[in-house]
């Protein structure tokens, strides 16, 4: 299929929708209207909502999860072509996530090895040095002092 006939995800609450899909057996629209509001603090229109999961559901990408009691829908679940779908948007969401986060990467000083959040930072001579633990810090303070 090619992306012009594809269902845009073009902002957090479909992204966040398909996400939720992809994370659990089934969800329902009241399920993911309810996640929006706690996750993202932001009260998504059920219509919008419902619209979009019929979307996805005319397009095979969900399926109803059925119950035995009732007619009801108990919930949808991605389908292998909705798998396929949500790994498509995810790609093109990658390089975005990838460049938001890439100015925040250190890297450990001793061992090269690329740091997110709590490094460890060290003034050694008259840098500023980041490091992943205090034993890399210590291994690469040896080092440069026996240069």
């Amino acid at each position: 299929m090619s992306e012009i006939d594809d269902i845009r995800v073009q902002n957090l609450t479909r992204l966040y929708t398909i996400m939720l899909l992809n994370t659990s057996k089934s969800a329902t629209g009241y399920s993911i209207l309810k996640r929006l509001a706690r996750d993202l603090g932001k009260t998504a229109s059920p219509t919008y909502v419902y619209d979009f999961l019929k979307m996805l559901k005319a397009k095979g990408y969900i399926k109803d999860v059925k119950t035995s009691k009732t007619k009801r829908s108990k919930g949808y679940y991605l389908t292998s072509s909705g798998k396929e779908f949500v790994s498509r948007v995810l790609l093109r969401f990658n390089n975005l996530i990838e460049l938001s986060i890439q100015s925040k990467i250190k890297i450990c000083a001793s061992c090269g090895v690329k740091l997110y959040e709590d490094y460890y930072t060290e003034k050694i001579g008259d840098e500023e040095l980041n490091f992943c633990c205090t034993h890399c810090a210590k291994a690469y303070r040896s080092e440069y002092h026996q240069k």
